[in-house]
Order: C-alpha cells, then structure tokens, then sequence
C-alpha cells in the first residue's frame, strides 16, 4: 500500500519528495521487500541525491534484486548509471534474473472436453499487452472460445516484474518461437487444426500477432488486433493475402497508436477479409467487449 501510494504520488502529481517518503516507510517496514528500495533509489536518483541513491540500489541488490530489464532501462537512474556501483548490481540483477524468469512465454491452455473436429480443433493464441501476464487469461477463454476451440494464453518472452512481462522491443522472432512451443504442446493432448490457428493481441501483442501473421502467413489464418502500440511499426515482410482480420482501437487513443492502426488497416487491407471496429474509449478494451469480441472471434476462425 505504501509504495501504491509512491507511485501515485509520482504519476498524478509530480511529487518525488512525497513519494520518496512513503517508499522509505515501506523499505523499513518490510525488511524482504526489493521493490520498495529500488523506487527509494530511482526517486533519490531525481532528486539528485546521488549518495543516497546509490545507497538505496544497494539495499534493493542486497534483498535480492533480479528486476534486470528493469533496472538496465529505467531513466530514473540515470543520474548515477556511470557509477561502479550501479554496474555492480546491474551484474548481479542479470544473474539472478535467470532463476525468476523461468514463466517466460508459459503458456496457459484451454482444451475443450468434447470430441474435436475431424481436422483438429482450430486455435485462438493471446498475445496480451505490456507489463500483463498472458497465462492469466482463464476468464477470456471460457468467453471467447467455450467449446469450440482451444485457447491459448501465453505470458510475454521477457519478464518485468511478478506477474507483468512483455513482448522483445527488437524483434518478433522470439514471440512467433512462443506460439509454435505453446501449440505444440497443445497437440501433444488434443488434436490441432495448424490450419486454422488464429493470433488475439493487445498493445504491444496486438502489434507482435500483426508481425507474426505477415512474417509467417503459413502458420497463421488471421488475427484480432486490439488497439495496437510498442516500437515495431515497420513490418518487415510483404502484406499476405487471404486472411482474416479484425482491427479494433478506441477513438480516443494517443495519436501515435491511432495513426499505426491506419498503418496496419492500410497495410492489410489489400487481398484479405478485414473488418475494422473503433470504439468511443481509450486504449483499452471496448467497453461491449464482452459481447463484441465472441463474434470478431468468429469471424477470424471461422467457427460456427
């Protein structure tokens, strides 16, 4: 609670002095707490109290720190990034980043428990958005796919925090090698229809199924992207032709995410079946997506 109230202190007002009391309350209050030190340094950090800082990193590597995307990336420390000290416990955040990333790419998997179709079970894969974790996804399964077709979440390839990855910012490679594991490992219990595995993503997965369905049209019958965003906005691969897509985004997204959905829109609309679906929102899920999404679903894969 302490540390919420940090963030929020940061985020809503600006106030790195107040936020920087409360991370220090939870940092005393709780002796194994990693997270607490770690927003104590990069706080400190702002202020420019680099001892401090400094200080305060070590606490967080000595409980244990192995948040290394994390700390490798965040511009609050910059100002102490020069430092031995910082390189020290970035090295020691690597190492022990191995050990608690091991439920990258995990993939959770809902089976129907009837007779599947002669051609196997078609397949929704989701792909979910930044700092979420796609293997947490049993609410959407039974929603979008009940019976009729196995559904597939899976957590990102790179691990941020306890529950929260995300997908590589470089490359997609990596994500497409996560589906075809989760899908074979799908096959090993029920039959599966290659023929008609659809991608659902969000965000930065909206944007990596969208990488995937044009690098590897072969593996893929279509795909449902929801108010795509990330860094990969050039797609480097010819358009495919003959699928099925849905592109949906809220009318009130920043403008660079509504500006690479047209690109997206634009990019696939020629020689494919695609539908594009605004909503009066913001990046999220449209508001109706409960009664939305089911058919935009059926839609992609064909289902009945």
């Amino acid at each position: 609670d302490f540390i919420a109230q940090g963030d929020n202190e940061k985020s809503r007002y600006n106030n790195y002095a107040g936020a920087l009391a409360y991370y220090l309350m939870a940092t005393e209050r709780d002796s194994s707490n990693i997270w607490a030190p770690y927003q104590a340094a990069g706080t400190l950090a702002m202020l420019e109290l680099k001892e401090q800082a400094i200080e305060m990193l070590l606490q967080a590597d000595n409980r244990g720190l192995w948040q290394y995307i994390m700390l490798e990336e965040d511009d609050e420390l910059n100002a102490i990034r020069d430092t031995d000290e910082y390189r020290t416990v970035l090295k020691n955040s690597q190492s022990r980043y191995l050990q608690h990333a091991k439920d990258t790419g995990k993939a959770y998997i809902y089976q129907p428990k009837g007779p599947a179709p002669k051609d196997g079970w078609p397949v929704l894969v989701w792909l979910s958005g930044y700092g979420t974790e796609g293997s947490n996804s049993a609410h959407m399964a039974k929603l979008l796919t009940t019976e009729r077709a196995i559904f597939i979440g899976i957590n990102g390839t790179e691990k941020l925090n306890e529950h929260s990855f995300r997908w590589a910012r470089t490359e997609t490679e990596s994500s497409h090698q996560a589906v075809q594991q989760a899908l074979a490992k799908a096959a090993k219990n029920s039959p599966v229809n290659r023929q008609k595995v659809a991608l659902m993503g969000f965000s930065q997965g909206a944007l990596h199924s969208a990488h995937l369905l044009a690098k590897h049209p072969n593996d893929y019958v279509g795909a449902l992207l929801l108010s795509a965003g990330g860094m990969q906005t050039e797609i480097q691969a010819s358009a495919p032709a003959g699928k099925r897509l849905v592109i949906s985004y809220g009318e009130q997204e920043h403008s660079s995410n509504l500006a690479l959905d047209k690109q997206l829109e634009q990019f696939f609309s020629p020689g494919n079946q695609l539908q594009v679906k605004p909503h009066q929102g913001g990046h999220f899920f449209d508001d109706a997506w409960q009664q939305k999404y089911p058919d935009y679903v059926n839609f992609v894969l064909e289902l009945n």
